[in-house]
């Protein structure tokens, strides 16, 4: 049975106030969602780190190349300084993170009570041509990189690339180098036919780290079923963004938890619950000025300030109870929130 355990203050000779303890033994049984979020973007301080412990998130992916100001194209410089700058902070929060470099701390992190963080870019971090370099990054932490990042670079085209030409030669040995390596490939940012060709040429499942449906929400940051379909055919896995633009097309008002709802029931029902996860997307004490880049092109990000259907971790916990109600079993929303994106990092790190 569960116990909800809450203190009363009680009054005793003294005018003291002294704690006791009462246990409520007539509460529902309830139990958190576990989660592994596979893109959190908030600033990583011990006490966020805490509050995500205290609510259920046992696990992030966090963006290099944004740690202090946004990089979108980094060059090879920026990527190994803020590299260098993460892991020194993740230091300083040594006795409440770990680390991800192996399948298995995972576990030793939940056995620690520490937050598990994966080490990710959003673009190709600098290397251009000579993608050996990439086994340095491999062995500093990085476990996530993704193809391009909304632009074309020399790997391929992104999302808001009109002639939406796919991946280059280049690209194409990029897939294979990250395969070998052991590194989760993100299309997030990709465009449709890059996806799609990535998709094939991975030996490995891939990862949609953060985007929503096209059908749902037809930004051009978001995949279109053909591009999910290859994706359940790869066996890789999308996570479900809260980020409003994407959620709701910004000139359809403020998006709601129920625009999110959707966007994972038509996930699940187009290629099964098992390749959908959650990629919040949370950007909790960041400063404004960080998104004014982005505020450039309010046909794909909307305006400032945005305003996340689901806002904090308790919401996030309070979306996922909701999915029961959606045709979905409780084993398959905990596979939304954490599982099914687990089973896709420990296929490619191991």
């Amino acid at each position: 049975m569960y116990l909800r355990r809450f203190y009363v203050p009680m009054k005793i000779l003294s005018s003291q106030r002294s704690i006791w303890w009462i246990d409520d033994l007539n509460q529902p049984e309830t139990s958190m969602f576990k989660i592994f979020d596979l893109l959190n973007g908030s600033r990583l301080t011990a006490p966020y780190v805490e509050s995500c412990l205290a609510n259920g998130v046992e696990a992030i992916h966090v963006t290099l190349n944004n740690f202090q100001g946004i990089n979108p194209v980094p060059d090879l410089r920026h990527s190994l300084n803020q590299l260098a700058n993460y892991r020194a902070h993740l230091r300083t929060l040594g006795g409440l993170v770990r680390m991800v470099e192996s399948a298995d701390d995972f576990e030793r992190a939940r056995a620690d009570k520490k937050l598990a963080v994966v080490l990710g870019y959003q673009n190709v971090p600098g290397v251009e041509r000579d993608l050996n370099l990439l086994r340095l990054f491999h062995d500093a932490g990085v476990r996530v990189i993704q193809i391009a990042h909304n632009i074309r670079n020399l790997y391929g085209d992104g999302c808001a690339e009109p002639a939406d030409a796919g991946l280059s030669s280049l690209g194409r040995e990029l897939v294979v180098t990250l395969n070998e390596l052991g590194i989760v490939i993100d299309l997030s940012h990709v465009g449709d036919r890059s996806g799609v060709e990535a998709t094939k040429l991975s030996k490995h499942p891939v990862a949609v780290t953060h985007a929503n449906a096209f059908t749902v929400c037809p930004n051009m940051r978001n995949k279109s079923d053909a591009l999910l379909d290859a994706l359940k055919d790869n066996g890789g896995v999308i996570g479900i963004t809260y980020l409003p633009p994407l959620v709701r097309m910004p000139t359809e008002g403020a998006p709601s938890a129920k625009d999110v709802i959707a966007h994972i029931t038509h996930c699940a029902q187009r290629i099964g619950a098992e390749h959908v996860g959650i990629g919040s997307d949370f950007i909790t004490d960041q400063p404004a000025e960080r998104y004014q880049e982005f505020m450039k092109k309010p046909e794909v990000y909307g305006t400032w300030p945005w305003r996340f259907p689901v806002d904090n971790l308790q919401q996030q916990q309070e979306l996922l109870e909701s999915l029961l109600a959606q045709e979905l079993t409780r084993a398959q929303v905990e596979g939304i929130a954490q599982g099914n994106f687990m089973r896709l990092f420990k296929t490619v790190l191991s």
